[in-house]
């Protein structure tokens, strides 16, 4: 049994480093369960800080090059469809040129038929445009975002080359099948060059849907693979953030058990050091 002393209370020394040190596990413990991270700095712990820190910043950028992606993925998809609307509309330019050939036809609804789809093509084309980026309207390559690289060095985006093609000759060949309906002082003049005309008319609106439709394709591919990419890295974000979690945020059921058992032993060190205080009152009464 150790020696009592009234100068030094070595129960009570140890019985307040006890209540300290559970104090402070204790206070550790709220701020996790305030703030959700077991790690807020690198006091904390600075390994994982440091490294939880590094993909933080790589998300962000990743985050910086998607959006990027996306929007370049919207500009393609508003050009696809705007030729595949132009190509619908161009089918219906051919079906007019047919019915033209008929004698008994009314060329002037015929034609008042071909400048309505004229003014539509002109309309789509010119409706094809996300966020001031038209690739209808003329064959200037622009400079996409389509992809990433990430090395250790860093993230870095990846871009391509990507050409418009300039559709509104579509439009304005479309005016000229008017004339080539319409050409001719009188029914026999018209007739012949209806026979003429027509023939090369429908030529040509061929090769017209010819252009449309690889332009469509090209856009479509093009589409595609900034679709998969961008799906690529919103997983890839999330991979990340999920391995973030995984170093810094605390786990609030873990600490929520551990906080009740704390707070317990925060009572009894209280009511230690209270029973190791009153041991030199103890020891005085030994000589009354």
């Amino acid at each position: 049994m150790g020696a009592s002393s009234i100068l030094t209370n070595t129960g009570a020394m140890v019985a307040l480093q006890t209540l300290n040190r559970t104090s402070k596990d204790l206070q550790t413990v709220q701020d996790r369960i305030s703030t959700g991270m077991k790690v807020a700095t690198a006091k904390d712990n600075s390994s994982y800080w440091g490294i939880a820190t590094t993909m933080k910043a790589d998300v962000s950028a990743l985050k910086a090059l998607n959006e990027n992606i996306s929007i370049n993925a919207a500009t393609v998809q508003t050009a696809r469809v705007g030729t595949e609307n132009i190509q619908n509309l161009l089918s219906q330019v051919k079906s007019q040129l047919a019915l033209a050939t008929t004698a008994s036809v009314d060329h002037s609804k015929i034609t008042a038929e071909l400048t309505s789809l004229q003014n539509q093509i002109t309309n789509t084309i010119n409706a094809a445009s996300y966020n001031g980026e038209n690739l209808l309207n003329n064959t200037t390559a622009r400079t996409l975002v389509v992809s990433i690289n990430r090395s250790a060095t860093g993230i870095s985006a990846v871009t391509d080359s990507v050409s418009g093609v300039d559709l509104t000759a579509v439009a304005t060949a479309v005016g000229g099948y008017v004339t080539a309906i319409t050409g001719g002082a009188d029914a026999a003049a018209k007739a012949a060059a209806a026979n003429t005309a027509l023939t090369d008319a429908t030529t040509g609106v061929e090769a017209q849907i010819t252009t449309v439709v690889n332009a469509a394709s090209s856009f479509g591919n093009i589409g595609k693979r900034l679709e998969l990419q961008a799906d690529f890295t919103s997983k890839l974000i999330d991979s990340l953030n999920e391995g973030i979690g995984t170093l810094v945020d605390a786990n609030l059921n873990e600490e929520s058990a551990r906080l009740q058992a704390l707070q317990v032993q925060q009572q009894l060190g209280i009511q230690a050091l209270s029973i190791a205080n009153g041991a030199p009152q103890n020891i005085l009464s030994l000589f009354r």
